[in-house]
């Protein structure tokens, strides 16, 4: 081959390198992309990213009570306890604790009685919505607020004999209903005529769930 003609050679054989090194090239930038791609796919998500629980509408996650509003709870069953009535044991009358729901209804559990009762055993019963008049309990309570800040004092009891009435609303406990004050200069008066509306509400709660 002449001198012309190596020369027209070399030129094709340039032009050929160069074509297969630009394809050589978007190869290896395609296969990064691909294995960047990959990779992104694999990374768990970053530190403090939300995720959203699948849950379904009224479901409990974990197990753990939700709270509704005014802090008052949700038991098992979709029930929410609006408040619940503690009234202690004494010598010859049965502790009671009433759990009292949104609807009306309520779970009442007894505490099993002294040997000096003919030792019954403690009972539970569930009674049927609407049983207690929860609309005049629930006013009560809102205009309360705080049930911790209902004015009671000491009040005469029999040591073996006497009971402790309690109501509980949201994360708060009253003191002794049955020692709601009467008169009080540093109270409301507001909240004074409202804590005595409710001390005789829960009274007759009380009446009404021992003579089932």
């Amino acid at each position: 081959m002449d001198t012309r003609g190596n020369r027209k050679f070399g030129r094709f054989l340039i032009r050929r390198s160069h074509k297969l090194g630009l394809v050589a090239v978007w190869a290896i930038v395609l296969a990064a992309l691909l294995q960047n791609a990959a990779v992104a796919q694999e990374q768990p998500p970053a530190a403090g990213s939300a995720q959203t629980p699948n849950t379904q509408p009224g479901s409990e996650p974990n197990e753990k009570q939700p709270a509704s509003e005014s802090g008052r709870r949700i038991k098992r069953g979709g029930k929410v306890i609006l408040a619940t009535i503690i009234q202690s044991r004494s010598t010859n009358t049965r502790g009671y604790k009433v759990e009292i729901h949104a609807d009306g209804s309520a779970t009442v559990k007894i505490d099993a009685s002294r040997p000096a009762l003919n030792a019954e055993p403690a009972q539970a019963e569930d009674l049927p919505a609407a049983s207690i008049d929860v609309k005049v309990l629930r006013r009560l309570l809102n205009e309360i607020g705080d049930v911790s800040k209902i004015p009671t004092g000491g009040c005469a009891k029999s040591v073996s004999f006497g009971t402790r009435t309690q109501i509980s609303y949201g994360d708060k406990t009253s003191g002794d209903l049955q020692c709601i004050r009467q008169q009080d200069s540093d109270a409301d008066p507001s909240l004074l005529k409202t804590s005595q509306e409710l001390g005789k509400l829960v009274e007759t709660i009380l009446r009404q769930v021992k003579a089932r």
